[in-house]
């Protein structure tokens, strides 16, 4: 729901093991951000990540449960007054913007605050103005009347584009957009000025940057300019889009769907997943005050039809990567279910309607019950999508103070109507489309989706490599 400000606590709920986790997020349906994940605990044991108002965070430990909060989600620190840019500082496309990664240790490293999201579009086509990069505008207008735009970084053939990245799905996830323009400017930066781009720890020379720019990439950096304002304009924590068809007369946190349930994989999730998953709006939701809301149909909203445009439009897409925080996670399909490659259970697949009502049912351990629903997934896709994310994980956290942990999607819980698993159904679905192997970048802090500057700064770092590998690690497994 929409939350006053200085009301939302970030906090990790602890347990013994992650069947206790499992429990907990089936009786709490709190804000548990993209998904809930068990992480492992540094004082032993496992932890949930999540967003609790003061009432939430009391009634939890009334009930016995170790909550420890981490920080106030709206801090002083990390309002939109203290973090995000005013005015516009790429001066309508006059000046290009640029990452750290290109920059010298005797550069100014100081970005400046959050782009606002308007700067974002103006951040494209200064691109455009130094570079010469072509973009594209999807078809579908929001429903304030924006559409967006994205880049190109490649050829003049649409055939040549192999790697598509998109960010800002969801408002409240500070930083996504600028994370990916930045690295899109460090490489063509380093392109043309022939040489190579280090983040923290993590270097790559220009040979690696000419061999990331042979992938062909395009990037659409905010998916949810409605949001995004909205959401930089009230400090609310705000995570759907701003799409008012749905909502309840009298309630503004009814307004909106969230994107990243409404893609069309699995999304009747009442048909597709066992009725005791389908109770928990982690999974999706059909009511509209809820943060998961998932529409009114798939491909409801003009933000998914517009990431799917893209998938149609340059059709030899093969990797596709979706920016959110904040977990610190890399992330592959499936997200629906544990991932088996059984060549005896091929049926075990979304596609398969016997198998309805069925899924989702994980036995805490995060891996599902022999007995139960599993989600297919050849066993050369898998390992070339756990390698991969297994280097993006490994980059990210050469470059962090922190640990980036590598994981299929599912968690605690099953996901329906998400991105990457739309992502990599696509040719299941239907043959004559391009095979594309779907992640999740989950950057930053566990539940920081206000990141202090400093804070947003380290993410750019961290981002960048990540990127960076995503790119190198397409290449090496292959772009067709």
């Amino acid at each position: 729901m929409e939350a006053s400000r200085s009301s939302l606590l970030s906090v990790a709920i602890r347990a013994r093991d992650v069947a206790g986790l499992s429990e907990v997020v089936q009786a709490h349906p709190v804000d548990y951000g993209c998904r809930p994940r068990a992480v492992p605990h540094p004082a032993g044991g496992y932890a949930v990540h999540a967003l609790l108002t003061p009432e939430q965070l009391e009634a939890m430990r009334q009930e016995g449960l170790t909550v420890e909060v981490l920080f106030d989600t709206i801090g002083p620190d990390r309002t939109a007054s203290a973090t995000i840019g005013v005015g516009d500082r790429f001066d309508g496309g006059n000046r290009a913007p640029r990452g750290l990664g290109s920059r010298d240790r005797g550069d100014d490293q100081d970005l400046g605050g959050i782009m606002n999201a308007d700067e974002v579009d103006s951040a494209v086509q200064g691109l455009v103005n130094e570079y010469g990069i072509p973009t594209f505008s999807p078809p579908n207008n929001t429903y304030e009347g924006a559409g967006g735009h994205g880049g190109q970084i490649g050829g003049v053939n649409p055939d040549d584009y192999h790697v598509y990245f998109t960010a800002g799905v969801h408002a409240r996830e500070r930083g996504g957009p600028d994370n990916l323009i930045y690295f899109i400017a460090d490489l063509l930066y380093a392109s043309k000025h022939g040489i190579g781009l280090a983040y923290g720890a993590r270097s790559y020379t220009h040979a690696d940057v000419l061999k990331a720019l042979s992938a062909g990439i395009v990037f659409y950096p905010l998916v949810n300019p409605d949001g995004v304002r909205f959401d930089q304009q009230t400090d609310s924590l705000w995570r759907k889009n701003r799409n008012p068809a749905s909502s309840l007369p009298g309630d503004p946190a009814s307004i909106g769907v969230d994107i990243n349930r409404n893609y069309d994989f699995l999304w009747d999730f009442r048909t597709a997943f066992d009725a005791g998953v389908a109770t928990n709006k982690s999974l999706a939701s059909d009511d509209p005050r809820q943060e998961t809301f998932h529409g009114t149909a798939p491909f409801s909203e003009p933000e998914s039809r517009n990431v799917a445009w893209v998938f149609d439009a340059f059709a030899r897409i093969r990797w596709y990567m979706d920016i959110h925080s904040a977990a610190g996670d890399v992330l592959f399909s499936w997200g629906d279910e544990d991932d088996q490659s059984d060549a005896a259970k091929l049926d075990q697949n979304f596609l398969n309607p016997a198998w309805d009502r069925k899924r989702g049912v994980l036995d805490g351990t995060g891996a599902a019950s022999a007995d139960l629903y599993r989600e297919w997934i050849d066993d050369t896709d898998h390992g070339n999508v756990a390698v991969t994310a297994r280097r993006v994980a490994g980059s990210m956290g050469a470059v962090a103070t922190r640990t980036y942990r590598f994981a299929q999607s599912v968690g605690l819980y099953a996901v329906s109507g998400s991105s990457d698993d739309y992502a990599f159904s696509r040719f299941r679905v239907d043959p004559a489309r391009n095979k594309v192997y779907g992640f999740t970048m989950e950057f930053g802090y566990p539940a920081n989706f206000y990141p202090t500057v400093a804070e947003f700064q380290s993410n750019v770092l961290d981002t960048g490599a990540g990127f960076m590998e995503f790119c190198l690690a397409a290449v090496d497994t292959g772009l067709v």
